[in-house]
């Protein structure tokens, strides 16, 4: 399964948006177990100087999150960008140099 990042970022109308609320109890119950498809993993939201928020969700392609983010409307008064991710960090740079120091 891939990992991808949503970017929601705000545009012209995101202050004036009167789409209902998103039903995001639904959401976490659907799309929150460990077997979902796509799996909604979590959410990032910046701090106050930041209008941007980050969602993370593993899927076979971004079009099923796409779906997912449109038929829950999550987060709807913000744009959707949705790119695939791979998550690495110290361990795999270490493991990867093949040295063990």
């Amino acid at each position: 399964m891939t990992l991808y990042m949503v970017v929601h970022c705000p545009n012209e109308h995101s202050e004036e948006h009167t789409n209902p609320p998103t039903r995001l109890r639904e959401m976490a119950q659907e799309c929150g177990k460990e077997d979902s498809v796509p799996r909604w993993v979590n959410t990032y939201a910046p701090d106050l100087n930041d209008d941007r928020i980050f969602s993370m969700w593993e899927s076979p392609n971004a079009d099923s999150v796409m779906k997912a983010i449109e038929r829950f409307g999550f987060l709807d008064h913000l744009d959707p960008k949705v790119f695939a991710v791979r998550e690495w960090g110290p361990p795999d740079v270490l493991a990867s140099s093949g040295k063990d120091e």
